[in-house]
């Protein structure tokens, strides 16, 4: 528990807009537009149409409508682009990485029976759920908003140095304590002026799940699923951010200051998900899902590293040094919200019919304030708690895809709305539109699907050091994703 009380130090340092781990919560608990093709191209909205390994992690009862059973795999292509804003400086980024985003076999076993249940469906599979690749640059220059000074101010409240941050400094010449007046100070002591202050962050990782899902089909009129879920989380993150002054003291000799930061996380955790689809009509199907909060136990990797360039003498000579602190190695656990999940979908036409077609709907309700962590110190897990409820609220996600179905090939579009999970007070919108198409061709024994989506969220924050001025993100992740499946 003393890595998050001596980690928040740290890493509030840098970002205070809102605490950091109130921030990794949400991250934990969102989802993306990802899994099959199929799934992709409808903008996800197959929650009342099923026939889609990807159902399994939404509404397993979409696993009910298989009639044979598959393989498939789903290799994809991602890139993104984050461009930022800090006072007046526009900046972008750009990062592609290639990964699998499902990959599932599924037994779907007949009765033969004329009444009652007609068929039951047994398959295991993973599905990527979340994507944390990303990087982002951002620069600007406060005036007398040096970092420096909040390790000082910080040191001098808790009447000694912290370890990850201002220790380091210390060594590094950057910052001094004086006896005799028993205070902290640091290089600037008061002088600075304007500086250029910037922040590389490069991340990575993501969340998959692996399905083991059960179903069956009674009548062709109800559909029942069942999926224990296994999601798995990787985290990777290495930051750099840099101090350089432009307007400053000459007597105080720094010419830059760095400070790296470098955090691995890793977790396990298991959730249960129900689902229903009932068929009042042939060309109509209405369902209904709930997902358990998902239970992780996580494990974390922290270490940071100062850097700094002073000159040492009149004669111009360069000084310099620097300071990497010991691994802090940690573990605590999360839970995310539940959620309820209400599909609807019109169909037309079979797969007789040469031109055929559906439209779905799905609505998601998640309530982001009861995200939980726990661990060993009750009364600070208590605060982290509390800044989680003061930080969010209820969110609602809304689906629509639709399918038109020509001969052997399928023609699909789809979006997805996710509104703002922050309380109106805080000034952040972070709502998430995507937008996808797709198409696929299919033969008795074999598939093929294509799906592009493009997603676009914003967000806030503000370095610690300079609250006032605050940093405008626009993240826009872009998906190319195919699926190869064979049916037997």
């Amino acid at each position: 528990m003393r890595k998050i009380l001596l980690s928040i130090v740290a890493m509030l340092s840098i970002c205070g807009l809102r605490a950091q781990y109130a921030s990794e919560a949400l991250n934990y608990s969102q989802t993306d537009l990802l899994g099959s093709a199929a799934f992709v191209g409808r903008g996800g909205a197959i929650g009342a149409l099923g026939a889609d390994f990807t159902a399994a992690s939404y509404n397993p009862a979409g696993l009910g409508l298989f009639y044979s059973s598959q393989i498939a795999i789903t290799p994809s292509w991602e890139w993104n682009i984050s461009d930022a804003n800090y006072m007046g400086n526009s900046t972008s980024e750009q990062r592609t990485i290639f990964a699998f985003t499902n990959a599932n076999y599924l037994f779907a076993f007949k009765t033969n029976n004329p009444e009652g249940w007609k068929a039951f469906q047994f398959g295991v599979g993973v599905n990527k759920l979340r994507s944390f690749n990303n990087r982002s640059y951002v620069e600007g220059n406060p005036i007398n908003s040096s970092l420096l000074n909040v390790w000082t101010d910080d040191a001098n409240y808790y009447g000694e140095y912290e370890r990850f941050t201002s220790l380091l400094a210390k060594t590094c010449g950057l910052m001094s304590y004086d006896s005799v007046s028993n205070t902290f100070t640091d290089i600037f002591n008061g002088n600075v002026q304007k500086l250029r202050q910037s922040r590389y962050l490069v991340e990575s990782g993501g969340i998959s799940e692996m399905a083991v899902s059960f179903s069956g089909n009674y009548e062709d009129k109800l559909y029942l699923g069942a999926t224990m879920g296994v999601p798995f989380l990787s985290y990777r993150s290495s930051m750099l951010y840099s101090e350089q002054p432009i307007a400053v003291d000459t007597a105080i000799g720094l010419k830059e200051f760095d400070f790296m930061e470098s955090k691995n996380i890793d977790g396990g955790g298991i959730n249960l998900k129900l689902g229903a689809i009932y068929r009042p009509i042939d060309n109509i199907r209405l369902g209904v899902a709930f997902h358990t909060p998902t239970y992780y136990e996580i494990n974390e990797s922290y270490s940071t590293t100062v850097e700094s360039t002073i000159l040492a003498d009149a004669s111009q000579n360069i000084y310099r040094k620097s300071e990497a602190s010991s691994y802090g190695l940690y573990t605590y656990n999360f839970s995310t919200p539940l959620k309820l999940l209400a599909n609807a979908a019109v169909t037309f036409g079979d797969m007789s019919s040469k031109m055929a077609g559906s439209l779905s709907f799905d609505y998601e309700y998640t309530n982001y304030r009861s995200m939980r962590f726990s661990s060993g110190d009750p009364d600070y897990m208590r605060q982290v708690n509390n800044e989680i409820k003061d930080t969010y609220k209820a969110s609602h996600t809304f689906r629509v895809g639709g399918t038109l179905n020509v001969k052997k090939f399928s023609f699909r579009a789809g979006a997805v709305y996710s509104t703002n999970p922050y309380k109106e007070e805080l000034d952040i919108d972070a709502s998430k539109m995507s937008l996808a198409c797709g198409v696929g061709y299919q033969t008795r024994q074999w598939f093929v699907d294509l799906a592009y989506a493009h997603t676009e969220q914003k967000d806030k924050l503000s370095f610690y050091a300079n609250p006032n001025d605050p940093i405008e993100i626009t993240n826009y992740r872009n998906v190319l994703i195919l699926t190869l499946g064979m049916k037997f």
